[in-house]
């Protein structure tokens, strides 16, 4: 169909007027200068502008060579040293032990590996050292791991010997070197040190534990004595005792192995604990006992693997009801009750009474003696051969032939008038507990089952003149007695 070609619009277009013919094009081309240039202005904003990014907290890392801090600064918290136990223990008064946290002016030993490269805190995690990326991710907390162990000491027959802490500590320390001696024995009191729960007074310690390292020697502590606060409600408190519960004392041995480690090489769980006046008021029972131990050992191992536990030693006794349990037979219980696995040594306190070392306590006599106990009532517990070989055959008959015994007091008493108690050291002379004391020690290194053992003692009558520890003590007010003379020029 053809369009009618007069047909009109009956509106007409309008029409453009000449002034008008440019403002289309001036319009669109300022809009693209605007746009240009809003464009450069957001590239420049966005190159130089960094959104803030939050720097997440680190720890300064550990610098080589740090020292372990026997003192802390601030108390942080931290996993308890025990190690979770299979059977659930009810919540302790005493708080969970903190990580290393100085609160004084920090005491310092130097740990070193055999390597001799020297250790790092065990309390201080590592901590990345590389600057922190504009986008850092997520990452999970680390889990607070067992520190790594010290050097540790040799487990063979070396010469110890028991010294008072409370003595004159740099002059003792001359006179241990001077006999070569490389270790010492400590006791450490547990009721001094920790009077209320988690109130620690560690006193001298700190200098003495500081001193005896720095001098080279390895350090034996014997841990004794329940405070109050911890010992069972129904006990004699009038004799000294152990806890109520074995955690506690587990938790403090932990504590103090952090503050001392590498300056302790060995700890021995208690003493004596066959006798009442150590166990309450009546002798403790062997499967307590190595409860105890065991909760000590766990400790122990998971703070410093290094550390050697040594039994506690019950004293060579027989049996007196309600005051001592034999002592052989004690050890055997503490065997059935599971000695062997929560042990690295075996303690022991082979007393010499008026007996000589080397003497068979079924044969042995002495007419002219005074106190006749060792010869009118045979019993091993009066020699020092017989209690050593004693307890070996009770490892031995346990399967536990590959540990060593260690003597962890041993030694003759000379005294006259004697102590109460005491009347044997009224038998012996100053020569007789000298060749007595040498005999000892060499018939324990050619025996080849004995671990270091301590003579009891160096200077507790210096310290304690007149009392029954001086009696035993081989430095006096008027000077060294034999047995000191002997350990002089004895090869070691």
């Amino acid at each position: 169909m053809q369009r009618d070609t007069s047909f009109r619009p009956a509106t007409s277009r309008p029409v453009r007027l000449n002034s008008t013919r440019w403002l289309l094009p001036i319009v669109l081309l300022g809009g693209s200068v605007v746009s240009v240039m809003c464009a450069a202005a957001f590239v420049a904003f966005a190159f130089l502008w960094h959104p803030p990014v939050a720097t997440p907290h680190v720890d300064p890392p550990t610098p080589g060579g740090q020292v372990v801090r026997f003192v802390r600064e601030q108390p942080q918290q931290s996993a308890a040293v025990i190690p979770p136990t299979p059977t659930p223990v009810p919540p302790s008064p005493t708080p969970p032990i903190q990580a290393v946290a100085p609160t004084v002016t920090p005491v310092e030993l130097t740990p070193v590996q055999p390597s001799g490269q020297p250790v790092a805190p065990p309390s201080v995690e590592e901590v990345p050292t590389e600057e922190p990326t504009p986008t850092p991710k997520p990452t999970k907390p680390k889990q607070k791991q067992a520190p790594p162990p010290s050097s540790g000491a040799p487990n063979r027959f070396a010469y110890g010997i028991q010294v008072d802490p409370d003595g004159a500590s740099r002059e003792v320390v001359e006179h241990v070197k001077r006999l070569g001696i490389k270790w010492v024995k400590f006791q450490l009191s547990w009721e001094d040190i920790e009077p209320s729960p988690g109130q620690y007074n560690w006193g001298a310690w700190d200098q003495i534990m500081l001193t005896y390292h720095q001098a080279g020697f390895y350090i034996l502590l014997s841990v004794v004595k329940a405070p109050d606060w911890a010992r069972p409600a129904n006990t004699d408190f009038s004799q000294e005792g152990p806890p109520a519960d074995p955690n506690t004392f587990a938790r403090f041995i932990g504590e103090m192995l952090q503050r001392y480690r590498t300056g302790v090489q060995a700890i021995e769980v208690w003493n004596e604990q066959n006798l009442a006046r150590e166990g309450g008021g009546a002798p403790m029972p062997a499967a307590e006992y190595v409860a105890l131990l065991s909760a000590a050992y766990r400790t122990i191992k998971f703070v410093d693997p290094s550390v050697i536990v040594v039994s506690g030693a019950p004293t060579p006794a027989g049996d007196v009801p309600g005051a001592a349990i034999d002592d052989i037979r004690y050890l055997e219980q503490m065997y059935a009750a599971g000695l062997k696995n929560v042990s690295d040594a075996i303690g022991a306190h082979p007393s010499g009474y008026n007996c000589p070392a080397d003497a068979d306590w079924q044969t042995v006599t002495d007419p002219t003696a005074r106190f006749r106990g060792p010869f009118d009532n045979r019993h091993h517990s009066w020699c020092f051969r017989g209690t050593m070989e004693g307890y070996r055959n009770v490892m031995i008959a346990n399967g536990d032939a590959n540990k060593l015994i260690w003597p962890t007091e041993f030694g003759w008493a000379v005294a006259n008038p004697p102590p109460p108690n005491y009347e044997y050291a009224a038998d012996n002379t100053y020569e007789e507990q000298a060749q007595w004391i040498i005999s000892a020690f060499q018939q324990a290194q050619a025996w080849g089952w004995v671990g270091p053992m301590f003579l009891w003692n160096l200077n507790y009558g210096v310290t304690k003149p007149g009392s029954e520890q001086a009696a035993f003590s081989i430095l006096t007010p008027s000077g060294p007695t034999p047995a000191y003379q002997a350990l002089l020029s004895i090869p070691k």
